[in-house]
């Protein structure tokens, strides 16, 4: 109820908005708000991208399906210069997974594997398991202590980046010490028995050992049993296959601007997502929140001096292809671009953007400190909708490499408090998403692209 009434409040009710505020522009912040809290597109849409197409890893037909379905609705709501820019991603295709505690009871486990993971061999492996808490630990065991065993990564849960170090290089660390698999506590919250998948890394130099990710109840019973000293023995069947790369796209449209056409807003999310669940909440949502953020301007007729450019990215789960390829096949461009925004965590009410002026270095500390300081007087226009937080951070991944080049770039801040319950699991599903955050998010990042997009000078 806060979020609803109070841009209303302050545009509609006579309050007074922020001297340095044009009264225009507190009247186009109203109308972006208020047809974004009755907008029926973002939600019809993303059901549609969810239920119609589902699940969409890279070099899948699922992923295929959404590109063109990225295409066809940019080019129904009205976006110009509508492409897909080719990219070639990874094909890595799971097939068939069990695992079985067969010591000291028989016991099936729910296991996920971990995206790019080897096979294991014919007729899977039987081995005893080693529960170590993280990478330190593993670090500290002798090999002696590891070889031939199935390592079990249990740390607790504290935040997403210690556990995809552990997802990333664990296996090939592991390995390294003679493992013959590697096997990961879903370090999430909450579970109801569902494991979670991502991407892994294999090191060169280290051998190629199956990765999968256990439930935080299965690998919990692991761990207590062992912890009680009772030797616990698991048996792991992994079956994937590596394709040679595949033809993906990212998908392109544009709003022109008005007077200053040539200078490029970037907006986007990743249209692909893991092969489990729908993909709803990584990152769907962030597709149709800009994809609508964008044409909701152009809805309602505020088309911003700049142009708007919708960017849904390809291959950001397992590989980050298409930011990367965004950066060489616009580098010529790149100059003109005048910010780069991304939401990629869910659906969560936005608290705020993470700014990253990292990438202006080369252009003198002065340079940054103007662009940290011009995007972060935005915080005040956006307070009303609860987005106050402007704060150095990290962009996202599909921006990060024009960011990385010079591009401003802003990261959407999402309420996490029940995204990692279900990230990369069959449950991140269109169901978990709430109508009205929907809307919300839709008001606030529309506001942003106006913002921005209008602004007399870039920031």
């Amino acid at each position: 109820m806060r979020f609803l009434l109070a841009p209303l409040v302050l545009f509609s009710l006579g309050v007074a908005a922020p001297a340095e505020a044009p009264a225009a522009q507190d009247q186009a912040l109203a109308r972006i708000a208020t047809e974004a809290m009755k907008d029926e597109k973002a939600y019809a849409n993303l059901q549609w991208l969810c239920d119609r197409i589902g699940h969409r890893l890279a070099g899948s037909k699922g992923l295929e399906a959404a590109v063109a379905w990225g295409q066809t609705l940019m080019k129904a709501e009205g976006f110009q210069n509508v492409r897909a820019e080719k990219v070639m991603v990874p094909h890595w295709e799971r097939l068939a997974e069990r695992a079985d505690v067969v010591a000291p009871l028989r016991r099936p486990l729910a296991i996920l594997g971990l995206g790019g993971s080897a096979s294991t061999p014919e007729g899977g492996i039987e081995a005893p398991v080693l529960c170590l808490a993280g990478l330190a630990d593993l670090e500290k065991t002798p090999a002696e202590a590891v070889k031939g065993r199935i390592v079990l990564f249990t740390g607790p849960w504290r935040s997403y980046g210690p556990y995809s170090d552990v997802r990333v290089r664990g296996a090939s660390a592991a390995a390294r010490k003679g493992a013959a698999a590697m096997l990961l506590k879903a370090f999430a919250p909450v579970s109801l028995d569902t494991p979670h998948t991502g991407v892994l890394h294999y090191d060169a130099e280290a051998a190629e050992i199956p990765a999968a990710g256990l439930s935080v109840e299965g690998a919990g019973w692991i761990e207590r049993l062992a912890a009680s000293g009772t030797e616990v023995r698991v048996h792991l069947d992994l079956r994937s296959r590596r394709h040679p790369d595949a033809e993906s796209a990212n998908v392109i449209g544009e709003i022109p601007g008005t007077e200053k056409p040539e200078e490029i807003i970037v907006i986007g999310g990743h249209l692909d997502s893991w092969d489990v669940g729908q993909g709803a909440q990584d990152d769907g949502v962030g597709c149709v929140l800009s994809l609508h953020a964008a044409e909701l301007l152009q809805r309602i007729g505020l088309r911003p001096r700049r142009t708007l450019r919708v960017v849904l990215f390809t291959n950001e789960e397992n590989g980050s292809r298409g930011g990367k390829a965004y950066l060489e096949a616009h580098r010529s461009e790149l100059h003109r671009h005048v910010a780069a925004i991304e939401s990629d965590i869910g659906n969560g009410l936005i608290l705020g953007f993470s700014i990253d002026v990292g990438g202006l270095k080369a252009a003198g500390e002065a340079r940054q400190a103007s662009a940290l300081r011009n995007l972060q007087a935005l915080a005040p226009r956006l307070a009303p909708l609860g987005a106050a937080r402007f704060e150095k951070g990290g962009s996202g991944v599909d921006v990060g490499p024009m960011v990385a080049a010079g591009v401003p770039g802003l990261g959407a801040r999402h309420d996490l408090t029940k995204y990692w319950d279900i990230h990369h699991t069959a449950a991140d599903t269109f169901d978990k998403i709430d109508k009205q955050d929907l809307r919300k998010n839709l008001a606030i990042l529309a506001s942003l692209l106006y913002l921005i997009g209008d602004a007399p000078e870039r920031p």
